[in-house]
């Protein structure tokens, strides 16, 4: 069927000429080649569409109902380049954006809003989903990952870091009265289903917490509500917590053990032929103040 779509458009092209030496010249065709393909053409319809001559051709009454739809395939054709060419010299469209809940809501809302402002063509679609992968059958063009991503048929760009704290309610940590990492193994962890240890730091000394599995989550907005409630203590992102320490509903346990720090990195599916819209995005973020200021350590290229 593909194929003679292609002898459509040469059908409709030899019409508007009118002769097969016009249209062979303006296709780079040989005359021969061009009457071999309209024959190949009438072959597969079962009809003849022109009546030949030598100096002149006709259509049928089958050529001229089949031109009409020959002039909609070109029609439609020429409109699917134009918009095609759109995308590509112009932001507009859609951009489906997959990140965790707490990183949505905590770090997206500025540059977003600043990108849409910038570029008013352009529609953004948010996902939430703290492990995307299958989760979402993996039709995005931007996803966010805390953590460096295993999965190396995507393109990449690593963020930066950014901070974690042990955190507990007032009264559960007033129960407890951790004083050394050795301890936390007595408390209740809620633990990231990802995050099986960390390595916490004080001056020269490492301590390697293994995590219990007891409560675990892909979910860190869950954890969250979870240490909120006093169910134990959790590791979180300095971003989730840190409206909760300095309203006093938490507060960091072992503060003068830093916590091992953890990578922000911005995924897509690919870097050829992306739209500008795409192109022009990633280059927003990786501009962006609110990121660079969520990560701290910037980024590298």
């Amino acid at each position: 069927m593909f194929k003679h779509f292609n002898h459509m458009a040469l059908f409709a092209t030899l019409v508007k000429n009118g002769n097969f030496t016009r249209t062979a010249e303006e296709l780079n065709m040989t005359k021969s080649r061009v009457s071999q393909q309209i024959s190949e053409l009438e072959e597969y319809l079962g009809l003849r569409l022109l009546n030949r001559t030598t100096r002149k051709i006709s259509l049928t009454y089958a050529g001229e109902s089949y031109l009409r739809y020959c002039h909609e395939i070109m029609d439609v054709a020429c409109r699917a380049d134009e918009h095609i060419q759109l995308l590509r010299e112009s932001p507009n469209g859609k951009l489906r954006i997959i990140a965790p809940p707490g990183f949505m809501y905590s770090a997206l809302p500025a540059p977003h809003h600043d990108f849409l402002k910038a570029h008013p063509q352009v529609e953004l679609e948010l996902v939430t989903a703290d492990s995307f992968y299958g989760s979402v059958n993996d039709t995005f063009d931007v996803a966010y990952r805390i953590g460096k991503p295993s999965d190396d048929s995507f393109i990449g760009r690593f963020l930066g870091t950014f901070n974690r704290f042990i955190v507990g309610t007032p009264e559960y940590a007033h129960k407890h009265q951790v004083s050394s990492p050795d301890e936390l193994h007595s408390c209740d962890l809620i633990t990231h289903k990802t995050w099986r240890s960390v390595t916490l730091s004080q001056d020269s000394s490492n301590y390697k917490l293994v995590m219990t599995l007891r409560h675990t989550s892909d979910n860190l907005t869950y954890i969250l509500q979870q240490a909120l409630q006093g169910t134990g203590l959790a590791i979180l992102p300095e971003y989730i917590v840190e409206p909760y320490l300095k309203s006093g509903q938490l507060n960091v346990i072992l503060p003068s053990w830093s916590v091992q720090r953890i990578e922000l990195w911005m995924i897509y599916p690919s870097n050829k032929n992306n739209t500008l819209t795409l192109r022009n995005y990633i280059d927003f973020i990786l501009q962006s103040d609110t990121i660079k200021a969520l990560t701290k350590s910037g980024r590298t290229d």
